[in-house]
């Protein structure tokens, strides 16, 4: 596959190694000359230099015959102008772009990026992992629908261990997708008995995750 990232910053220089280890073909453009001459000391001739928003450097970096171009640099307008030029002047089958803005998440999905990841939910995302207290794990956005597909962990305490899933009272708008428990992965059912240490993963919408959260490890 080849693949065009726009940014080598921390996150575009990581991504462009993995990819390069995993045997994809990669071409990285960077518009800073500090962070494009590193990356060609370390990555050899698959760095750029220029803007990744520019027509003149994708048709350069060969984004006609790319399968996917990714935009991660640290400015939203950017990564959006990336992508849709990159699908509009060049075809590309596939675009993914970073936004620092949550908000902005609904525009670029709607203008037509095709993996829109929100670098908020990200660093989220890692806290939770790290700090056991947190309420929930961000897994995916489901756009457009504004829902959120999200992971916890029952603890021994919960209210709810013991019970069927048909005496847990949920949230209006959340369910419960899948219990992982000491048996593997299993669907939900009215007469599973949520245990202690289950893993629980839920589709909700943003305000009810507080509610979810409550719901499945709260105590009497």
């Amino acid at each position: 596959m080849y693949i065009i990232i726009a940014g080598c910053g921390r996150v575009g220089f990581g991504l462009a190694k993995a990819l390069l280890a995993g045997g994809h073909e990669v071409t990285v453009i960077e518009q800073s000359h500090i962070q494009a001459d590193n990356a060609a000391r370390e990555l050899g001739n698959v760095a750029l230099r220029g803007d990744g928003s520019s027509l003149e450097t994708l048709r350069e970096a060969g984004a006609s015959r790319a399968d996917l171009v990714i935009a991660v640099t640290g400015d939203d307008a950017s990564n959006l102008a990336v992508c849709q030029m990159a699908k509009q002047s060049f075809q590309t089958p596939t675009t993914m772009a970073v936004v620092k803005n949550p908000s902005h998440s609904a525009l670029f999905t709607l203008l037509g990026v095709d993996k829109v990841i929100n670098s908020t939910h990200l660093i989220l995302s890692n806290v939770e992992e790290a700090v056991p207290s947190r309420a929930l794990i961000h897994l995916l956005d489901l756009h457009p629908h504004e829902m959120d597909i999200v992971a916890l962990s029952i603890p021994g305490d919960a209210a709810v261990v013991g019970k069927p899933m048909s005496a847990v009272e949920m949230p209006p708008n959340s369910f419960v997708t899948l219990v992982i428990n000491a048996e593997g992965p299993t669907l939900p059912h009215q007469d599973l008995a949520l245990q202690a240490g289950d893993d629980v993963i839920a589709v909700t919408i943003p305000d009810e995750e507080q509610a979810l959260y409550e719901a499945l490890t709260g105590v009497v």
